[in-house]
C-alpha cells in the first residue's frame, strides 16, 4: 500500500459482513489489499455461510470471524468487538472499493470532524442486465429528492445518513451506542445514524470514496429490494418517528389519491385538475433536471414499480416484538 501520506494515519478496521459471498469476495478483498492507505486491518465476518466464504476470506488474507447466521447487524457488531482500529469502515462482500477509498474516508473524517462519513456507490450489473443499469442509476438520481440511499454528485457536505456499504465511523462513538441494532435489516444503517445523531453526532458525504456495488439487476430483485425498503422504513418510523423526507411519502400519496375521489364534485373539479397539472409538471421538471430524455421510459417504469412495492412493504410491515 503506497501513496502520499494522508492528513492522519489512524488504524482503520475494515469490516465486511458476508454470507454466501464466495463468488464476489475475492474481488472485494483484492481491492482492499490494493488500497493506497497504509494502515488497514481487514475483518471478514462469515455470517453463517453455506458456501466457501470463510475459506475464501482466509485465503484472501483477512482476519476471519466465524458465526452462525445472525444477520448483517450482529455480524458487523462481531467485527466491531475484535477491531483494533480507531476507525471502523464498512463495505459489503459484493462491493469493490476504489484504491483511494479508505484514504478518502479517513481524510473526510479528519477534515470534517464528523462522527461518520460515507461515499458513492457505482452499481455494477451482469452483462445480461447491463442495458437496465443506466435507467436504474437515473431512477435513484431522481429519487434523491426524498431518499438518501445513493448519491452521485461531487459536492462534499454534511448529511443525515450514509449507506453502510461505503462508510466509516470513529469507533468509540459507534461502540458507545451499541453498534448496529440486532434483527433490523435493511435500514440498520439508518437506525444507527439516527441513534448517533441523538448523541450529537454529525455525518459527512465524501464523494471521493467510491465502491462498485455488484447487483443482480433483475426486475424481481428490484421489486424485492423496494418492498424490503418500505417495510424497513415503517419500522424506522415506529422507532424514531418521521425524521426523513421519505417518511412523509405515504401521507402525500394517500392524500393525493383521496383528493382524486373529489373529482366527481363539480365545484372541486377545477382546483383538483390544476393540482394534478402542477404535480405532473413537477414530475416532468424533476425528470428534465436529472435524467436524459432517452432514459425517461426506464425511470418511469422503475419509479412506478418502486412506488408500488415500497408501499406494499410499508403497509404490510409487521410490528417488532417488544
Amino acid at each position: 500500500m503506497t501513496g502520499a501520506p494522508p492528513l492522519a494515519t489512524p488504524l482503520v478496521s475494515v469490516i465486511v459482513a458476508a454470507r454466501n459471498s464466495a463468488a464476489t469476495l475475492p474481488a472485494c478483498l483484492a481491492a482492499l489489499h490494493a488500497q493506497d492507505y497504509p494502515r488497514l486491518e481487514i475483518i471478514v465476518v462469515d455470517d453463517g455461510s453455506t458456501d466457501d466464504t470463510a475459506a475464501v476470506a482466509d485465503a484472501g488474507g483477512a482476519r476471519v470471524v466465524r458465526s452462525p447466521a445472525v444477520g448483517a447487524s450482529v455480524a458487523r457488531n462481531l467485527g466491531l468487538e475484535v477491531a483494533r482500529g480507531e476507525i471502523a469502515a464498512f463495505t459489503d462482500g459484493d462491493c469493490v472499493p476504489d484504491p483511494s477509498w479508505a484514504r478518502a474516508l479517513v481524510d473526510g473524517l479528519v477534515t470534517s470532524g464528523a462522527t461518520g462519513v460515507g461515499g458513492r456507490q457505482v452499481n455494477v450489473f451482469p452483462a445480461a442486465q447491463q442495458a437496465q443499469r443506466d435507467g436504474f442509476e437515473a431512477f435513484f438520481r431522481a429519487a434523491a429528492i426524498v431518499s438518501d440511499y445513493t448519491r452521485g454528485d461531487d459536492r462534499p457536505r454534511q448529511v443525515q445518513h450514509n449507506a453502510s456499504c461505503c462508510s466509516a465511523y470513529r469507533i468509540e462513538p459507534l461502540r458507545a451506542v451499541g453498534g448496529f441494532a440486532p434483527g433490523l435489516w435493511p435500514g440498520e444503517d439508518v437506525d444507527l445514524d439516527l441513534r448517533l445523531a441523538a448523541t450529537g453526532a454529525t455525518f459527512y458525504y465524501v464523494p471521493g470514496a467510491v465502491v462498485h456495488h455488484h447487483r443482480p439487476g433483475t426486475l424481481t430483485w428490484f421489486r424485492r429490494m423496494m418492498r424490503r425498503y418500505g417495510e424497513a422504513e415503517r419500522r424506522l418510523v415506529r422507532r424514531h418517528g418521521r425524521r426523513r423526507a421519505v417518511d412523509f411519502v405515504p401521507v402525500v400519496v394517500a392524500t393525493v389519491l383521496i383528493l382524486q375521489g373529489l373529482l366527481v364534485i363539480p365545484v372541486a373539479r377545477g382546483p383538483l385538475v390544476a393540482l394534478d397539472a402542477v404535480l405532473v409538471c413537477g414530475a416532468l421538471g424533476l425528470l428534465w433536471s436529472t435524467t436524459p430524455v432517452r432514459l425517461w421510459p426506464s425511470v418511469i417504469v422503475f419509479g412506478l414499480t418502486a412506488l408500488w412495492e415500497w408501499h406494499v412493504g410499508w403497509w404490510t410491515a409487521r410490528e417488532e416484538p417488544a
